[in-house]
């Protein structure tokens, strides 16, 4: 899916409320309003319209959201912001993962003939925009401050990782390929490829399920994880500003 000749909204994305915050801080100009029993924020950047929404946590959250940002607002992309859990041993606290592919964790109809991971009706793993990632590698690679980004597969599923059988679970099935661990991925890039809608999921590490407490290094690192993230996104937004057309 290639950005469209369209000049259309940017939709971007957090499941909290910690990283819905980050966002509105990097994009003040905006504006809150009720669509649907749905609290939505537009905002603006420079002449480029943007939709903000917070999902909630987990798959049916996000698709919930997703469905009514495509249907009704018909943006151009979806940018996916916040939170991960690094799934790799040389992973650190803080470190960027933007998923390349995206698979989910939970889903097993293997009975049927289909790779574990894969959704009846879909294909084995959901694709990233390459034009979106091509660009954030770009941003990446000019960064004046040197930042660890991961790529690779994400992970998605309803569940916390924080169990060692959980994590070798993952590990097992995908061949220990899983890079970071989340609970909207999924649901959103399903959502977006269902729809034709380019999308690029951005995360900041809040915690690292295999090193430590990594429930108390969430909670202790989510706020900084989220705010690292959407600088990251204010610095894509303005990338795609600039071009004539989305």
């Amino acid at each position: 899916m290639k950005l469209t000749r369209m000049k259309k909204p940017i939709a971007l994305v957090a499941a909290m409320k910690e990283e819905l915050d980050a966002l509105l801080a990097v994009f003040p100009e905006h504006d809150a309003r009720i669509h649907f029993n749905t609290q939505l924020y537009h905002a603006r950047f420079g002449t480029q319209d943007l939709v903000i929404a917070q999902s909630g946590v987990g798959k049916v959250n996000a698709a919930c959201t997703l469905a009514l940002l495509l249907s009704d607002f018909d943006p151009g992309c979806v940018i996916n912001t916040g939170c991960a859990g690094g799934l790799q041993p040389q992973q650190k606290i803080l470190d960027l993962v933007v998923p390349e592919e995206i698979v989910y964790t939970d889903v097993d109809v293997t009975p049927l003939g289909f790779a574990y991971g894969q959704m009846m009706g879909c294909a084995p793993r959901f694709q990233a925009s390459p034009d979106l990632l091509a660009r954030f590698q770009a941003l990446v690679a000019e960064h004046t401050v040197k930042l660890t980004c991961h790529h690779g597969l994400l992970g998605s599923s309803d569940a916390f990782i924080y169990k060692p059988e959980q994590i070798a679970h993952i590990r097992r099935q995908f061949d220990d390929a899983v890079q970071c661990v989340d609970m909207e991925g999924g649901a959103i890039a399903q959502a977006c490829t269902r729809f034709g809608v380019p999308f690029l999921i951005l995360r900041a590490l809040s915690d690292v399920p295999c090193k430590g407490d990594n429930a108390l290094d969430f909670q202790s690192f989510l706020t900084h994880a989220a705010a690292n993230s959407a600088e990251l996104c204010l610095a894509l937004v303005k990338r795609l500003a600039l071009l004539e057309t989305l």
